[in-house]
């Protein structure tokens, strides 16, 4: 998402081009796809104090407005630099896209030369200066501006372009290996070649790229953004290889991304919210040589009980904590503890939710923002107790644990009263008009059931791992 503050000539940009504005006056936008009006008005302005009240709904809008913009200074710096153009004699010939097209579903003879030519072309046109000014002027040549689109577009062509079930072997092997010999020099270039390599090795899905998206999460010179898409690539190299990745690589990946989430408290929450989306994914409880601390895990189990992150980050620690693979005769985890804080924040969301739907504001009412926090309940956190859809039927989610122990009647109840709570949100998303009224009671009704339980209710231990940290048991508000 780009920030409405932007001038319109870079609103105007393509989607890919569009999340490059992450400097000085460009400004990054990491904001949930909320109602569409939230982009199309400009942010508020500094003003004097007022006294009057704001709606439930203001309110949230103005959390999500205030989170809405990060301004990175190692982006700043990643634009102003001095970088060299690349492979600057190289010039594409016409449709070379398509004949990369038809390589990649085998539709064509594979042609090393050209596929090292075609990468080596599109890393001219991110790095030549003059398409980065034109980019950077309100009269920049329209011409200019799109080479460094159509560049990006070049290098996740096979990735995006060619179904994953049609893709050539042999062709993806020629591609990964010359586009992975080429990506560090795009790394050490100007903000739009790093973000548009990026997006290329995030959808490689080849764990030979983890050699360079793994040291990316420590790189102090890189942007938030670039290890944000680090942690992406991560995630669906995990989700794509399943068990076939090594142990060493999970320990690796997972090892990185904690160092990520501690080293940057303060990153935006999308940010976060892929690191822990590829922790769940990598499905390593602990490391090696500290296999019975689970710190992997209990890292995840922070990052859900922290009140000071984004609901969508602590949602998306939830559901990693129902990923992690746990060995057999390990050390019994708090899975009630588990349960307790993913109830926790469903009662946060639903009270959010209950608030913007209030009939008194019915003017003001949005139920965009209403179905984007009814999403949080649906998926990552329902997910979390019954497993995701993109793993095996049974092999995820904390219901499915055999470890689950003494655990399994607590997590079984809390999962039953998230469950109604999220389908009575919802039933709420469906209602119109009239019907509204009612539908906001069911949720409420289905909140005081679910806020009940927990406050009275509370896990023995506030401990996730035996000896591990302590967490602070907060009453459900």
């Amino acid at each position: 998402m780009i920030d409405a503050n932007l001038p319109a000539w870079l609103r105007g940009l393509g989607l890919r081009l569009a999340t490059l504005a992450a400097a000085t006056g460009l400004m990054l936008a990491a904001i949930p796809p909320a109602d569409a009006r939230q982009q199309d008005e400009p942010a508020p302005t500094q003003a004097e104090p007022d006294e009057t009240k704001t709606t439930p709904e203001e309110a949230d809008r103005q959390e999500v407005l205030q989170d809405s913009v990060y301004v990175d200074p190692r982006a700043t710096a990643a634009m102003q630099g001095n970088f060299p153009e690349l492979y600057t004699g190289i010039i594409l010939p016409r449709n070379s896209d398509r004949l990369i097209a038809q390589m990649a579903r085998g539709s064509a003879r594979l042609d090393p030369a050209m596929i090292d030519r075609f990468i080596k072309g599109a890393a001219r046109q991110l790095t030549d200066h003059s398409n980065i000014e034109a980019i950077s002027r309100p009269d920049g040549q329209y011409s200019r501006i799109q080479e460094i689109e159509t560049g990006g577009r070049y290098l996740m062509l096979p990735y995006t372009d060619v179904p994953a079930d049609q893709r050539d072997r042999r062709f993806l092997q020629v591609y990964n290996t010359k586009l992975l010999e080429i990506a560090p020099e795009l790394l050490s270039n100007h903000l739009y070649a790093r973000v548009q390599v990026m997006q290329a090795l995030s959808r490689m899905e080849d764990p030979q790229a983890l050699r360079i998206l793994v040291p990316l999460l420590a790189d102090d010179t890189q942007p938030l953004l670039v290890k944000q898409l680090a942690a992406e690539g991560i995630k669906r190299i995990a989700l794509a290889t399943g068990i076939e990745l090594s142990p060493t690589d999970r320990e690796q990946a997972a090892t990185a991304l904690v160092g990520f989430l501690r080293s940057n408290p303060d990153a935006y929450w999308m940010a976060q919210a892929r690191a822990l989306q590829a922790l769940g994914a990598l499905r390593q409880v602990s490391g090696i040589q500290n296999r019975e601390r689970a710190i992997f895990a209990d890292e995840t189990m922070a990052a859900l009980a922290s009140d000071d992150l984004r609901i969508e980050s602590r949602a998306w620690a939830g559901w990693s904590l129902g990923m992690y693979i746990i060995p057999p005769n390990y050390p019994q985890l708090n899975y009630s503890l588990a349960a307790y804080e993913l109830g926790r924040l469903a009662e946060e969301i639903a009270g959010r939710i209950v608030e913007l739907s209030d009939p008194r504001e019915a003017a003001s009412y949005n139920p965009e923002r209403v179905k984007y926090l009814t999403g949080l309940l649906v998926e990552p956190i329902f997910e979390a107790f019954d497993g995701s859809s993109k793993l095996p039927p049974r092999q995820s989610g904390m219901r499915n644990l055999q470890a689950l122990g003494p655990h399994r009647q607590y997590v079984e109840r809390v999962h039953q009263l998230i469950r109604q709570l999220a389908g009575a949100s919802v039933e709420l998303t469906r209602a119109v008009g009239s019907q509204r009224p009612a539908a906001r009671d069911a949720v409420i009704a289905r909140l005081n059931e679910l806020r009940g339980f927990l406050n009275e209710n509370r896990p023995q231990e506030n401990t996730f791992v035996p000896g591990g940290r302590q967490f602070a048991l907060s009453d459900a508000s």
